[in-house]
């Protein structure tokens, strides 16, 4: 009666329990052959023991198992009489999973053990199991288990003992889904920032960047690290391309142009503000140098309008130098003759626009 209750005890332990967990982890089929010894009180030889065992494993770290072993141990007593001896237990396995091909373990659990002796005798006790062993993985399916089992007798306090190896096959469970795929990450201008993030693209190679993949402009001036010609600007200075004070700067000129009289290189009296204007501008930007361009119209030789053209630009330059202090290094003249006319020789009014001296300057102002 006691077997009967026990072994209903076991199945009433082990149902829901592997039932909740049927879709996870996997099943194993524990054959083994084994060695198993008596306690002396027993009087029995050691003998061989065939194992076979059912194993629900929950996760890495967790298992169940239903065992049960069969062995026909010789009692070397004079006159004593063998026995059949079979068990089944339920255990409980810790396994200490380390990512290798060998995890060991520990167990420990409950059991019945039957003796039917010879002479037709019949017992069965409960029994305490305890140990624990290794488990070397050959591949998904296939393992080898080394195992040792302390059995404690708790009816007539016995203790024997079971060592055992075996092959185990597993199946079922289900597998950890493979990881997915790395997003694909563009950078085209190999920032370190992706291009959907990158708020700057294009940055030149080599350049650090920000988390938005924007050149790093420490100043706070606008003007990238890299490129940067003046680092450390005050905060709310303008600055230029290059992250300098921005300097703004514009174009100031002048002209000069006087007429003169025919055959002649006399510079007329009305002329002296154009030339005062002139000297003033160039003394204004000393910087500036200029040419002084000597025309004539088409009467006369060629030959004799061209010299008539020098005379004239020498003469305003002389005028510059002599009256107003410009440096002559500052002034060079040059005459064209009746090459570069501005109007219709054939009448008086063109001939007398020909008939001139011009000049033009050009400075640039720093405001």
């Amino acid at each position: 009666m006691r077997k009967v209750l026990l072994s209903a005890a076991i199945a009433a332990a082990i149902c829901p329990t592997l039932a909740s967990a049927a879709e996870e982890g996997k099943w194993y089929l524990n054959p083994a052959i084994g060695a198993m010894t008596y306690d002396d009180s027993r009087n029995l030889d050691d003998a061989v023991a065939y194992i076979f065992g059912a194993e629900r494993r929950f996760n890495k770290d967790w298992g169940l198992e239903i065992r049960g072993f069969w062995s026909e141990p010789h009692d070397h007593r004079l006159g004593g009489i063998d026995q059949d001896v079979m068990g089944t237990t339920l255990d409980v396995l810790r396994y200490f999973s380390n990512d290798s091909r060998v995890t060991p373990y520990v167990a420990g659990g409950l059991g019945v053990v039957e003796s039917d002796f010879d002479n037709g005798r019949y017992d069965a006790h409960t029994q305490i199991m305890a140990g624990g062993g290794l488990r070397y993985a050959i591949d998904s399916v296939w393992s080898v288990r080394t195992d040792a089992r302390y059995v404690y007798g708790t009816d007539n306090e016995t203790g024997d003992g079971i060592l055992s190896i075996g092959l185990s096959y597993a199946f079922g469970g289900t597998s950890a889904p493979a990881p997915a795929p790395a997003p694909v990450v563009s950078d085209s201008d190999g920032d370190g920032v992706e291009d959907g993030v990158d708020q700057c693209p294009g940055t030149p190679a080599g350049v650090a960047v920000d988390a938005k993949g924007c050149a790093l402009d420490k100043d706070g001036d606008g003007v990238p690290n890299y490129r940067d010609k003046c680092p450390n600007t005050p905060a709310g200075r303008k600055v230029d391309k290059f992250g300098c004070k921005f300097v703004l700067k514009s174009s100031e000129s002048v002209k000069l142009e006087i007429n003169f009289a025919n055959n002649s290189d006399a510079i007329p009296v009305a002329y002296a503000t154009e030339l005062k204007k002139v000297a003033d501008f160039m003394n204004k930007f000393g910087g500036i140098s200029t040419v002084v361009e000597g025309h004539a119209d088409s009467n006369g030789a060629a030959t004799y309008n061209k010299q008539l053209s020098q005379r004239r630009a020498d003469a305003v330059r002389n005028a510059l130098i002599r009256d107003y202090g410009i440096a002559g290094n500052r002034l060079s003249a040059v005459g064209y003759g009746e090459e570069r006319p501005i109007a219709d020789n054939k009448t008086s009014a063109g001939r007398s626009a020909n008939r001139r001296v011009i000049a033009v300057m050009q400075a640039e102002v720093v405001e």
